[in-house]
């Protein structure tokens, strides 16, 4: 125990001391706080605006959600050719929504809302559409976003660090003075983004909310009720930016490639101490109400053949002190291999059960989840269920366990804390709470000061009788229906003006440095272990946690009884350890393995601390040889399989990505090449068991990171790991993109759907070389790739047809497959009713391409920008080389790309455009939707109409 102790000090000290290193926090003059995380592991640099308000602080009005929106519209310098000239129109539209707002009378409504419509395409002759999102882009930006919640409102995005300047101006400039401008429109989006939600079974969450909440604030939806988007007033709009809007209620969070010296300071100094002081606003409190015992409340849920419960229990939040001691029950109750729960599952007693905490600032939730085995009983799964709960809560559980488990409570956040991306995000949500860093790091130290007591005390105190029970019923929730407004499309006139302020940010000088791209030579070590197996070593920088991955080169497409096999193999155990048994043996090492079938390769993956290393390749290897079939195992696969077969197809969503497979690879579709239900039901274990032993036989490659050497890594896996049976080659899992000789539109009918999903696919002809590929890039990014593309402008911005709409290109290796057919496929979620309009707008853009000098500059740099903001990791370096080498690289493609994309021309782009796109007579449509809410003679204008079954498009 005490080298048990030791190793927990080590670790915890590790975590403490790199994150003390890494975060510096400051205020500025203003009362901004500012919290500074240097990383120069990646390229890039992640740039957060937080503010502490949310749903809870307008509830029911969807208020913060809007205006979060709305940030993205420009300010009085930014996306305006003269704001003087602007503000009337505004002002008049600003006045009547104030108007409409008191407005009962249909009629009238509808008057006003027409003059609104003509008031903003007045407006509109001084708009520079999306002059914000462009400009991010041209300095440097990619995945710019933002989210609302029921606490916080955040805007982010990752940026090239030479571009700090310009990144700290823009995003200052965006708080101080935002002008409501395409409010209309917005407004239409945000309808969109409401359907969408719903579709998604966003509902469902909403309703869980209203279930726990009862009249709280968080009980209702963050973008509020659509009684009160339809009436919103711009004045109150404004009042909730002038309360909360202010730097004594804001954060900003950079994290990456940066060095936090004076001169940082100074601009940050310089930019966003501008914006606006104030009070710290008083915001209302929304405590989770009280509960009682035999409290029940249903939630419809397109899900057949299974039931389905989630008792949630009353639990502390994230900070208070007993949290660190109920997220420890939690583990003993469910941690993926060994716990209370986790053994219901093992001995095939319930098909899932686990435990798990939710927290918002004000409340939080503990929820044990429940569900019987295929047509089992519930009550008799709950009773087993709530047996295994009262067994910690009697403390049946040794010291042991609790050390093992802070162990992996401890490498969890070491994990959280080792990359850009995961560590900003953990910095976004300790800031919106109202804590410090340091509140980060005493939480991590207080992991390691936990005791069986403690435990036993949270789990005595939060899981007693009083919890809400909340059932599963089948059903589709209730979906409100909305109609098409009919507002005129804006038609803005400025779309390649720059703003005055865009001219002054011109003038900042931009140091030039060269695009980083992954050196398969210098970033990561292969090492050949033999003819057939490779090993991909890195290095870990941060933390003494390991990641091992062996992957197996068959998959899914040659071999199509791999997906059954990866769902079994997680519920198997040995010859000498039952499944719960083997769940112990990881534990007590405190590694985890997971099982991940693929397309082309199948993984199991690895992860533990770097002195478990080799015994956990050891269990691993008598896993590889001694897996025993399990017959209650099989079923439970078989019955999955059957509840997947039956639930597709419910909601759009399930359908979109194997219908867009459809039309691109046919019957070479994935989706497609799934065994029947009939040869599922025929499997039997020791099918499954010599499928194992032949997987095994495929070449493989090994992926490590971690801080042993690598002949220490590879002497180690040679050593345990039955290597040497790995002699049969990948076999050839190459889909061409098809051709068509017709115009097509298919339909999938999805009954209840209040948005329509519709595809285009486009066969491009075969581009085989480097230059073509890299105008194909260009152009992909131009026509479909951010908010300045051709798509998200003509589409969203200046017709409201969608909240979400985009391009992507299907391409082939160059290396391997230069002369094959590429393809382009575009996706737009609409309303039912705005199908034809929406239809209609995207095949015109794909005909004749409108060219915008300003937002083809944009887009190139943005394909520049996201080859470094999407360096790898050090976890992921090694898998990102092998893929490549895979494909047919001896070098990154990406350096190719970069090199190429400063001399494509606007020329080049429209002539790509008129040879690949806009002569192509055979367009195929996908439209997935409510079929009664969809013009279907008006479809047959786009070609022949045909309707898709499930088994048309999943097998």
């Amino acid at each position: 125990m005490r080298r048990v102790a030791f190793v927990l000090v080590t670790v915890i000290t590790s975590v403490a001391a790199y994150a003390q290193l890494e975060v510096k926090e400051l205020k500025l003059s203003n009362g901004m706080t500012v919290w500074l995380n240097e990383d120069h592991s990646q390229p890039k640099v992640f740039g957060a605006v937080v503010v502490k308000a949310g749903a809870k602080d307008c509830p029911n009005t969807g208020i913060a959600h809007y205006f979060e929106h709305i940030m993205f519209k420009g300010t009085d310098r930014i996306g305006t050719t003269g704001y003087a000239a602007e503000k009337p129109w505004l002002d008049s539209i600003s006045a009547q929504y104030d108007l409409l707002s008191q407005t009962k009378d249909e009629t009238t409504r509808t008057r006003i809302q027409k003059h609104i419509n003509e008031l903003s395409i007045k407006a509109a002759d001084y708009i520079i559409p999306n002059e914000y999102s462009r400009l991010i882009s041209k300095y440097g930006g990619s995945s710019l976003n933002a989210g609302t919640g029921q606490d916080l409102t955040y805007y982010h995005n990752s940026f090239l660090p030479q571009f700090m300047e310009q990144w700290c101006w823009l995003n200052s400039e965006r708080l101080m003075t935002p002008v409501f401008r395409g409010f209309q429109g917005e407004l239409e989006n945000v309808y969109e983004e409401k359907n969408r939600a719903a579709d998604d079974m966003g509902d469902v969450q909403d309703k869980i909310f209203k279930a726990v909440f009862k009249t709280q604030p968080y009980a209702y939806p963050v973008l509020g009720s659509t009684e009160n988007l339809k009436n919103p007033r711009l004045s109150d709009m404004a009042a909730f930016f002038k309360k909360y809007y202010v730097a004594s209620n804001m954060g900003l969070i950079l994290c990456g490639d940066i060095r936090p010296d004076a001169a940082l300071v100074t601009l940050l100094e310089k930019t966003f101490g501008r914006v606006q002081t104030g009070p710290v606003p008083e915001r209302r409190k929304s405590p989770m109400p009280a509960i009682e015992a035999g409290d029940r409340q249903q939630i419809k849920l397109p899900i057949p053949l299974i039931g389905a419960e989630a008792l949630v229990f009353k639990a502390p939040t994230e900070y208070e002190a007993d949290a660190n001691a109920l997220d420890l029950a939690n583990m003993l109750l469910y941690n993926g291999k060994a716990g209370l729960l986790d053994s219901l599952t093992n001995e095939h007693k319930v098909l899932v059960s686990a435990a798990m905490t939710a927290g918002l600032d004000d409340a939080a939730g503990s929820a044990i989840i429940v569900i019987p085995n295929l047509f089992g009983k519930m009550k008799k799964a709950e009773g087993r269920v709530l047996e295994q709960v009262q067994q910690v809560m009697d403390g049946n559980f040794s010291e042991e366990q609790v050390e093992i488990l802070k162990q992996q409570m401890l490498m969890d956040a070491q994990r959280e804390l080792e990359t850009i991306s995961s560590r900003s995000q953990r910095m976004v949500m300790t800031f919106s709470k109202g804590r410090s860093w340091q509140d980060v790091l005493d939480k991590i130290e207080g992991i390691r000061r936990l005791t069986k007591a403690d435990v036993v005390a949270a789990a005595r105190k939060y899981y007693g009788g009083n919890y809400i029970t909340l059932s599963k019923k089948y059903g589709t929730p209730k979906k409100e229906t909305l109609k098409q407004p009919g507002y005129k499309p804006v038609s803005p006139k400025n779309l390649d003006a720059k703003s005055a302020f865009a001219l002054q940010l011109e003038q900042i000088p931009v140091k030039d440095m060269a695009v980083r791209t992954v050196d398969f030579g210098q970033d990561i070590e292969i090492k050949p272990l033999n003819n057939h197996v490779t090993l991909y070593y890195k290095d870990n920088p941060v933390n003494d946690v390991f990641t091992f991955t062996l992957r197996y080169k068959d998959g899914e497409l040659h071999t199509p009884a791999l997906s059954v096999l990866g769902s079994c193999l997680s519920q198997l155990g040995t010859d000498s350890l039952n499944r719960q048994q083997l769940g112990q043996a990881w534990q007590r090492i405190g590694a985890t393995m997971e099982v991940v079938p693929g397309d082309v390769a199948f993984s199991i993956n690895l992860t533990g601390p770097d002195k478990q290393l080799v015994p956990a390749l050891r269990l691993l290897a008598h896993f590889l040889r001694s897996a025993k079939g399990d017959q209650k195992a099989l079923k439970d696969a078989k019955d999955e399989d059957r509840i997947d077969r039956k639930s597709f197809g419910k909601q759009k969503d399930d359908v979109l990505r194997p219908a867009i497979h459809r039309i691109a690879y046919g019957e070479r579709s994935s989706y497609l090449k799934q065994l029947s239900r009939k040869e599922v039901k025929a499997l039997k274990n020791e099918d499954l068991m010599a499928l194992f032993r032949e997987l095994q036989q495929y070449d493989c490659e090994l992926f490590y990171c971690g801080r042993q050497p690598i002949e220490y890594v590879a002497a180690q896996a040679q050593q345990a790991l039955p290597l040497s049976q790995c002699t049969k080659p990948q076999a050839d899992t190459f889909r061409p993109f098809l051709q068509y000789d017709e115009p097509v539109v298919y339909f999938y009918h999805v009954p209840k759907s209040r948005q329509n999903y519709i595809v285009s696919y486009d066969a491009i002809g075969a581009l085989p070389t480097q230059e073509e590929r890299v105008k194909f890039k260009l152009w992909d990014e131009y026509f479909g790739g951010g908010m300045s593309s051709v798509l998200f402008q003509n589409v969203r911005e200046f017709r409201s047809l969608a909240y979400a709409t985009g391009g992507s290109a299907f391409t082939t290796s160059l290396a391997q497959h230069s002369d094959a057919s590429q393809g382009y496929v575009t996706v737009t979620g609409t309303q039912a009713d705005k199908t034809l309009e929406a239809l209609s707008t995207v095949d015109s853009l794909l005909r004749q391409l409108p060219m915008k000098e300003n937002n083809l500059e944009a887009a190139r740099q943005s394909v520049l920008n996201d080859i470094q903001n999407n360096y790898p990791t050090f976890r992921t370096l090694g898998k990102y080389v092998a893929n490549q080498l895979r494909d047919g690289y001896v070098s990154d493609p990406s350096t190719g790309i970069a090199r190429g994309i400063p001399s494509v021309t606007s020329q080049d782009i429209m002539q790509f455009h008129q040879e690949h796109v806009t002569s192509n007579k055979n367009r195929i449509w996908i439209v997935i939707g409510d079929r009664k809410l969809t013009d279907m003679k008006a479809l047959a204008r786009y070609g022949k109409v045909v309707e898709l079954r499930k088994e048309d498009v999943y097998r």
